[in-house]
């Protein structure tokens, strides 16, 4: 069983009105037409994020964002009714963090504060899921979308960071965040001025978020089991695979276990920790090979093996393709040979 089997989400209608737009990639990302129409279906997360890029591919190059901008807390379902009965924007913060998870599985979302500015982080955590960058545009602008709903103001980030290298024209991320803007960074996030975290929420209600608490919270119980584990050791073999060496021994160190303990965890879950690196390694590899960034020589060191040729086994076993022929019939485009400048931006 592989790690994506268990990376799940519950739409919730959530783009239903732009089904007209997006049902056309529903077979070739591996969706049916439930997920407008079925508040309860379940898809995989990796299908839901691929939808997403065919529809940049082939109709809108910013969709994610120009979708993010239009959607409201509305369409977030038992998880937006809930944030609109908070009292202040701090408690839905930290609200969107503790229950993301009602809504995905692979869905991290973290709050922070240091000195004047408090930072909202969003990050797939299965390494797998790639491309994603219209995940992360659809996600922040949607973020920042409601923020401004609940608080009927106008406020903007001072700072936004990426995970994605920059697009060739930035003119709808500008006009959307109005703020700096950082891309190749290691999570997405919303840097804004503290003073955020106090205003009140306009559509408060105490009596109904009361309500709708405790199902969340059995949502949230029910559906965060399997997953910290298996986002914990598939991020671990990511960055061990970086540093070019990945083995059970350097993993479960990394997250401060016993290989007995980890093997025991993993089997409980029906999964092999060699199946793991596979799902890892192949997903890496189809996203480093596809981006003309990378000499193929660099990518097999980057994916911990010590020969170009034991990669080139590997990576036609995944593809029917060697690297070069992958490489040269890949239909994404490299920001760098768009002529895509630095990694900042105002």
């Amino acid at each position: 069983m592989s790690l994506s089997l268990h990376n799940t989400m519950n739409p919730e209608f959530l783009l239903s009105r732009f089904a007209n737009q997006l049902s056309p990639f529903l077979e070739e990302a591996g969706l049916d037409k439930s997920v407008f129409t079925d508040s309860e279906a379940v898809c995989s997360a990796a299908a839901w994020v691929k939808l997403l890029e065919l529809a940049g591919k082939h109709l809108d190059d910013s969709i994610g964002l120009r979708l993010g901008n239009q959607l409201r807390t509305t369409d977030l379902g038992v998880l937006g009714q809930a944030v609109r009965s908070m009292d202040r924007l701090e408690d839905v913060l930290y609200g969107v963090s503790r229950y993301s998870i009602t809504r995905s599985q692979v869905e991290k979302v973290e709050i922070s504060v240091s000195g004047n500015w408090v930072t909202i982080s969003y990050q797939i955590t299965d390494p797998t899921i790639l491309p994603r960058r219209q995940d992360s545009e659809l996600t922040l602008a949607l973020f920042l979308s409601c923020i401004r709903e609940l608080s009927a103001s106008t406020v903007s980030p001072v700072r936004v960071d990426f995970e994605h290298a920059p697009p060739k024209d930035l003119r709808q991320l500008r006009e959307t965040f109005h703020a700096p803007l950082h891309f190749n960074q290691d999570c997405n996030r919303l840097h804004f001025d503290k003073s955020l975290l106090d205003l009140p929420v306009c559509t408060a209600n105490r009596r109904l978020l009361q309500a709708l608490q405790p199902f969340l919270e059995e949502q949230r119980k029910l559906r965060s089991q399997p997953v910290g584990l298996l986002s914990e050791v598939s991020q671990a073999i990511a960055g061990e695979l970086r540093l070019g060496r990945v083995g059970v021994v350097q993993v479960a160190e990394s997250l401060h276990m016993s290989v007995r303990t980890l093997q025991r965890r993993l089997g409980e879950l029906d999964l092999e920790f060699g199946e793991l690196v596979e799902d890892v390694r192949r997903a890496l590899a189809l996203e480093y090979v596809g981006n003309g960034d990378y000499r193929l020589t660099d990518v097999a060191l980057m994916l911990g093996y010590t020969e170009a040729s034991s990669f080139s086994r590997a990576f036609r076993r995944w593809t029917d393709l060697t690297p070069r022929e992958y490489r040269k019939k890949a239909s994404l485009i490299s920001p760098a040979s768009l002529g895509a400048g630095p990694n900042s931006f105002q």
